[in-house]
């Protein structure tokens, strides 16, 4: 059995919930976090079925705060997959994502993925979420609860068709 490295950059707003998104990946659970201070880095494994290739993604979870992007630019290169995440409740953190554009570019665009979390309380609707994707490029989105799990199949499979 083969093993591949791939890092995955998460971008969003301040408490969007790119930690608890990464806590469920990694643990399968909700796990209460706090606020990430500049950045956090978390692995998590995958194996693609049809090669039986064991996939690490090294998941960089960068801090939303605008005060850190002088350092976290250079962290997100290199990146395989970028997770633009925002919450279902803010509307204007779907917004706030154009502020990542310039630190992504680097990134191809048929690597991006749009993540709106807190679908159990969330009141966004999914045209909004649909009509950011298209301006974006027509870049493939999901909708998830970081707190009860919904979604999370197709997130993982969204993750899974970027890194193999």
């Amino acid at each position: 059995m083969s093993t591949k490295s791939v890092k995955l950059a998460m971008v969003g707003a301040g408490g969007v919930g790119k930690s608890a998104i990464t806590a469920r990946l990694v643990t399968g659970s909700f796990v209460e976090t706090t606020m990430t201070i500049g950045l956090d880095i978390d692995s998590w494994s995958l194996i693609d079925k049809e090669s039986g290739t064991t996939i690490t993604t090294s998941m960089f979870d960068m801090g939303g705060q605008e005060h850190f992007r002088f350092f976290q630019e250079q962290l997100l290169l290199g990146a395989k997959v970028v997770l633009l995440v925002f919450d279902l409740t803010r509307f204007g953190t779907l917004f706030e994502l154009d502020d990542w554009i310039s630190s992504i570019e680097n990134i191809p665009r048929d690597c991006w993925i749009l993540v709106g979390n807190k679908t159990e309380i969330g009141v966004i609707a999914e045209d909004a979420v649909r009509d950011k994707a298209a301006e974006y490029g027509e870049i493939p989105y999901c909708i998830v609860s970081a707190k009860t799990g919904e979604g999370f199949e197709v997130l993982v499979e969204l993750i899974h068709s970027k890194v193999k």
